[in-house]
């Protein structure tokens, strides 16, 4: 089965917002075992929506379009496919009593101009949307399924989920079967993790390997395909075995698994509380942290100690040794660690400290020098790391090495294996 991803709108066109649509639904689509031609992007005018639709109905089997089903002049999508369909578009009353009674959930009456997102194209199947008004579609244009999607990138992939994944999967239309796995690394940069693979990510190759860089996280992607699932396990398992063992502790997770996830993860496992002191970060361990649901039962507290003063009435930082080594150092960074362990009565104490920049640099303490500390019962250590880029860059960066620090602690304690890293 080949498929076109069409994304329609003068915002996406014009470069005003970004198309992760086009991208996400690729990603879904060929976990489903559909083949992507192409992808285009046309914008909110309807003779140009028709002639993408005609063009792409006549070389592939399946066209997925994103956008155009608002309440507004400029969305034109339905009328295009009612055009490009021969389908008058007719009043879907189930949508519009679904429309209707989202807006009275939130203590609204519907605008009368809403009432044409019910208007779907004649004999078309329709996709509800459990996240907003805009309901989507699927009807045939010439030999082709066409299925319309909203554009907002949430309601958009309620739907895909929820209705047209199913509907693809039920197509009499043959398909290979197809596997993806991701294994995100770490601490290793691009081209170390390009060459540590080699060989393996020859064109061409079942499983095929690309990379994905993305917030200092070097993603590995394995695709491998074949005729059934069995066959795709036979190719993809070795290959995925080779890949950890060359990576080793390196890789922190897979799939959806972010570095906050695979450390949280760890410490249920070993049942250790943390607590964090942060200088640089500003907050941003804890706010990863935060991102995981159930924390609290691990993480005590964090503290945002970004003067001086804060780091020794805090945390019990000697002012003389801030005076004497700076607060970026190995000694306050220790400190640090250590007063936040003892402060919170946790197992383990997280300490950030360093320079974001652009300016407080020097020769002996260059922008982007950061000293994470980290302190248990049986001692405390700080690694000295530097960092280039921009004061966010340097932030983010130093959160996520600090938090890799931690998972290294952990998944080196004990019996780490039974943690799922």
């Amino acid at each position: 089965m080949k498929a076109v991803i069409v994304s329609i709108g003068d915002e996406v066109l014009n470069g005003e917002v970004a198309d992760t649509n086009a991208a996400w639904l690729a990603e879904r689509l060929l976990e489903l075992g559909v083949e992507i031609s192409y992808h285009t992007c046309v914008g909110d005018t309807e003779e140009h929506i028709e002639q993408s639709l005609r063009y792409a109905s006549r070389r592939v089997n399946l066209i997925v379009a994103t956008g155009g089903l608002g309440p507004t002049h400029d969305d034109l999508t339905r009328h295009a496919v009612a055009k490009v369909a021969n389908a008058p578009l007719d009043l879907h009353e189930a949508s519009l009593a679904a429309i209707e009674e989202r807006f009275r959930r939130y203590g609204r009456l519907m605008p009368a101009q809403n009432r044409i997102q019910a208007m779907i194209p004649q004999d078309a199947d329709v996709l509800p949307n459990s996240e907003g008004t805009a309901p989507g579609f699927v009807c045939r244009i010439g030999d082709a399924y066409a299925a319309f999607l909203p554009g907002v990138p949430r309601e958009m992939k309620a739907m895909f989920e929820n209705g047209l994944a199913p509907f693809i999967l039920a197509l009499p239309i043959e398909r290979r079967a197809v596997r993806v796995e991701r294994l995100h690394t770490f601490g290793v940069p691009e081209s170390t993790v390009n060459e540590k693979l080699g060989a393996l990510m020859l064109r061409g190759a079942n499983p095929l390997i690309g990379l994905r860089v993305s917030g200092g996280v070097v993603s590995i992607k394995l695709l491998a395909t074949g005729p059934n699932e069995p066959a795709v396990e036979r190719v993809l398992a070795p290959t995925l075995d080779d890949v950890r063992q060359r990576f080793g502790e390196a890789i922190f997770g897979t799939g959806d698994d972010t570095m906050e996830t695979a450390v949280a993860r760890l410490l249920e496992c070993h049942e250790k509380t943390l607590a964090v002191a942060e200088s640089c970060t500003g907050g941003l361990v804890g706010h990863l942290l935060t991102n995981v649901p159930g924390i609290s039962r691990f993480l005590l507290e964090d503290l945002v100690t970004y003067s001086n003063a804060a780091k020794t009435e805090l945390l019990g930082v000697p002012a003389e040794t801030i005076q004497t080594v700076g607060a970026a150092s190995d000694e306050v960074a220790r400190a640090m660690a250590e007063g936040v362990r003892r402060r919170a009565k946790a197992d383990i104490g997280l300490s950030t400290t360093g320079i974001a920049g652009p300016t407080g640099g020097s020769e002996a303490k260059p922008v982007g020098l950061v000293y994470i500390g980290l302190a248990t019962e049986a001692g405390t250590s700080v690694e000295r790391i530097t960092l280039v880029g921009s004061r966010e860059l340097i932030k983010d960066r130093a959160a996520k090495f600090a938090l890799n620090i931690l998972r290294l602690h952990l998944r080196r304690m004990g019996d780490w294996s039974k943690c799922q890293t």
